[in-house]
């Protein structure tokens, strides 16, 4: 019984921390050619849910560059307001730029 307990518990908690599903994504064509893209996707305060966001928009950047991908960027904008009137939740936004395929 104290196992199921348990293991209520940390569904529970797992289940609190998970991130929305991610935006669709931006892209801007630089003066030199290449496209960057921006995928962004939201997260809240906890280890587990940023490892998620982290793990979605590496499958996302896969998508968008079928021979893989270079990370330019991350930004976690900092909230000055308190957690809960922000809801808690984070945004976590990637700048890519795709390899070229060879």
């Amino acid at each position: 019984m104290k196992t199921i307990a348990i293991a209520l518990l940390a569904i529970s908690l797992l289940a609190g921390c998970a991130g929305k599903p991610m935006r669709e994504p931006t892209s801007v064509k630089l003066n030199d050619g290449t496209t960057h893209y921006f995928i962004k996707t939201d997260f809240k305060p906890c280890q587990q849910s940023r490892d998620w966001a982290i793990r979605t928009l590496k499958i996302r950047a896969n998508e968008i560059c079928k021979s893989g991908y270079m990370l330019v960027d991350e930004q976690t904008p900092v909230i000055l307001e308190p957690l809960e009137r922000s809801g808690g939740k984070r945004e976590l936004t990637w700048e890519i730029k795709c390899r070229n395929a060879s």
